[in-house]
């Protein structure tokens, strides 16, 4: 009976101890749980975030020795940075030279033997020369075409004057004040020159009085320049009409102006004198014209 009693109780302690040892491992039931949430939320609406990225590198190393046991400890933190600069260089257009034409409009004045019996008018000019960007002398030719106003006391004679000119010129650049408007712009002063052709028909010249001629409108002798012996249409009691035909004659022209050269394009202001003679019964004539241009290389 004791030994049943004692077999027992070793058997219930046994059981005891075995479930205090499964109590003592089971964590799950003393861990400890937070009470507090941790929030999480995306970055605001809109909000821009300029991606920076810092790289610096730091290597650590620590060395322990503890009874004979060495232990190493290296530590690496990574930072990349990027920046990035954009320069912007302006650059000046490259001006071109060589070969061009263009084209060129304006008014014509009329002096010497022309003027005072007709009035200025307009012109309208073609031209096509060559010119080296780094040239002094240039060459041009050039073709226009006038047409002057009437003079209200000659209005009778007709029509108005009709001038066709024609020029082949020499073209000097003088190289200074070049660089005035900045390195992108190349201004220029020229100075031009050469032989002259032109036509025209019911042009009013005034005779010389020297010629012993008589013209219309009392003390001008104004009369229509043609191409017959005499040299003009003669006037039938003051109030005839000129002839309609185109007379010639040769002349020279000089003048100057300014040009304006960027990149393939050059504008240009201009004036110059086309001299010319129709004969001993008329003193020397002069047809300027004053223009602006654009020419395109």
């Amino acid at each position: 009976m004791l030994n049943r009693n004692a077999t027992l109780f070793v058997a219930g302690a046994a059981i005891f101890a075995l479930a205090s040892a499964a109590s003592a491992q089971d964590t799950t039931r003393t861990r400890p749980r937070s009470q507090r949430h941790i929030p999480i939320a995306k970055e605001a609406p809109g909000e821009v975030v300029t991606p920076r990225v810092d790289t610096v590198r730091v290597f650590t190393t620590d060395t322990l020795r503890l009874q004979g046991r060495v232990d190493t400890v290296t530590t690496t933190n990574t930072v990349t940075r990027v920046d990035t600069v954009i320069q912007q260089v302006i650059m000046a257009p490259r001006r071109i030279g060589g070969m061009y034409f263009g084209v060129a409009g304006g008014g014509a004045l009329p002096f010497g033997a022309i003027r005072t019996v007709n009035e200025p008018g307009w012109l309208g000019q073609a031209q096509l020369g060559w010119q080296g960007l780094n040239s002094i002398l240039g060459f041009r030719g050039d073709l226009s075409y006038t047409q002057y106003a009437h003079a209200a006391p000659y209005a009778f004679f007709g029509d108005r004057p009709n001038v066709w000119n024609a020029n082949l010129d020499a073209k000097l650049q003088i190289p200074i004040f070049q660089h005035t408007l900045g390195s992108s712009v190349l201004m220029t002063p020229y100075v031009i020159g050469g032989g002259s052709y032109l036509r025209y028909n019911m042009l009013r010249m005034k005779l010389d009085t020297d010629g012993g001629a008589t013209g219309g409108v009392g003390p001008q002798n104004a009369v229509i320049a043609t191409g017959d012996d005499a040299g003009f249409n003669t006037v039938n009691g003051g109030t005839t009409a000129g002839n309609s035909s185109y007379t010639s004659d040769w002349g020279w022209n000089a003048g100057g102006g300014l040009s304006f050269h960027a990149g393939r394009k050059e504008f240009f202001v201009e004036s110059r004198g086309v001299h010319f003679s129709h004969g001993n019964n008329f003193s020397s004539a002069w047809h300027v014209p004053v223009i602006f241009g654009v020419n395109l290389y």
